[in-house]
């Protein structure tokens, strides 16, 4: 990745495309999730593009990442689960 979050991470330009870019399927227009299972649970969050308006890259992120850390108060999506218990050092 580059340093700076305009800079195109293939051709080092100046031009990524500013403005409301999403990532969304074409037959039901849901977003792209980047989605985390671990000990029954799961974590969402939305996929993120960067375009460069000069060689047409595509790069790819999360906005928040820290949303996808397990924390203590989550709970497993099926209350069935036998995933190992959710220990001090997952987090």
């Amino acid at each position: 990745m580059s340093s700076t979050p305009y800079a195109c991470a293939k051709c080092g330009e100046q031009s990524i495309v500013k403005g409301e870019i999403g990532l969304r399927t074409s037959r039901d227009l849901e977003l792209i999730m980047v989605v985390r299972k671990d000990h029954g649970v799961e974590k969402k969050i939305p996929l993120q593009p960067r375009v460069c308006g000069k060689c047409g890259f595509v790069d790819f992120f999360v906005q928040s990442p820290e949303n996808l850390k397990i924390v203590p108060k989550d709970k497993p999506i099926d209350s069935g689960s036998k995933d190992r218990p959710i220990l001090e050092y997952d987090f």
